[in-house]
């Protein structure tokens, strides 16, 4: 590493690490306040309460780093500015793009590191957060040949009440089980309590019914796989997405919506890169602002509208209207371009 990136780094890395920990700080303690006063109400609460906003941090890490690298990018190139260090640079043969290498690099390094967070420690924390749900009501789950609807779900102790299981051939209903009780026993097979078996003739008419006081069903599922149907992209990570996509498309269903999840958990951590190519045009500047309200607020509102563009293009994706990659890609691929776009015009 040459005397000039070392310099650069050193004057990027700690407004870096003092802009995020103040904007998780801040973040985490405007939401703990949302929730104090019904917490002060039980001390026992009040401690998890104080665990959860802990075990949330890694997640607003990765929501937050953004920010602060942008705002310490700005933050640096004003001060270059100020102290005519960019024109000193010029003098001893240093170009912009290689001004620019050790922010990017730096940025690629963040986005690896908020891949890895959001991938291995954000999903168990978040479930640990969510741990005291341990019933789902109105609970749905679809495979190839069978629909599941339940009243209730207990996910601690594998068991439905009120389910309905549509059996289909086809995608023509023949056969209904209504239950009152559902219990996990082993090996993907379940114990139904209280019920009736309908069959039916492949046009919706039901030709014969039975009821039963206790009836044994191999359902080619078990409660892991319901819990990972079940839970938020968050909740998993990029191999158990992947996983659970790729299940469902072995039964007949197009994963749209896992599929635009799957590329976000990409897509997104690369904001840390892609979000500095925001900072361009200001570096072109004669007049560049080297004050610091402007580098952050300028630094909140490109990130305010970097996510705004990301989360349509993740709303779109799910709905169809566009490609899944696409939809999970398109505000990087955007950004992206300008940011190119600015590289290139830039004089060397």
């Amino acid at each position: 590493m040459k005397i000039t990136d070392r310099y650069i780094a050193k004057e990027f890395i700690k407004p870096f690490f003092i802009s995020l920990f103040i904007f998780i700080f801040l973040y985490l303690l405007v939401q703990f306040l949302g929730e104090l006063g019904d917490a002060l109400k039980e001390k026992q609460k009040l401690y998890l309460l104080f665990k959860n906003y802990l075990m949330r941090i890694p997640s607003v890490f990765v929501q937050l780093s953004p920010i602060a690298i942008l705002i310490s990018f700005l933050l640096v190139l004003g001060g270059f500015s100020r102290y005519n260090e960019i024109v000193a640079f010029g003098t001893s043969g240093i170009s912009l793009h290689r001004i620019l290498l050790p922010f990017l690099v730096f940025g690629f390094i963040l986005s690896g590191i908020s891949f890895f967070v959001n991938d291995r420690i954000v999903p168990p924390l978040s479930l640990k957060i969510e741990k005291s749900e341990e019933k789902v009501s109105n609970f749905t789950f679809r495979t190839k040949e069978k629909m599941l609807y339940a009243r209730l779900f207990d996910k601690k102790k594998g068991a439905f009440f009120d389910l309905q299981i549509l059996s289909y051939e086809n995608r023509t209903l023949k056969r209904s089980l209504n239950a009152k009780e559902s219990f996990y026993l082993h090996n993907e097979t379940w114990i139904l309590k209280d019920g009736i078996s309908r069959n039916f003739d492949g046009e919706d008419n039901c030709i014969s019914q039975n009821k039963f006081d206790s009836l044994k069903i191999n359902l080619g599922i078990n409660p892991e796989t319901l819990l990972i149907g079940y839970r938020k992209s968050e909740q998993l990570s990029f191999s158990q997405l992947l996983s659970y996509l790729r299940k469902l498309r072995s039964d007949g269903i197009y994963p749209a919506v896992q599929l635009v999840d799957l590329h976000a958990k990409i897509a997104f951590p690369l904001i840390n890169l892609i979000i500095l190519f925001l900072g361009l045009p200001l570096f072109f500047s004669s007049h560049l602002p080297t004050n610091k309200p402007f580098g952050i607020g300028f630094s909140i509102l490109a990130c305010i509208l970097y996510y705004w563009i990301f989360s349509l293009g993740i709303a779109l994706g799910k709905e169809g209207l566009l490609y899944p990659f696409l939809g999970a890609w398109f505000a990087n691929f955007f950004f992206g371009a300008i940011g190119l776009f600015f590289l290139a015009s830039m004089r060397r």
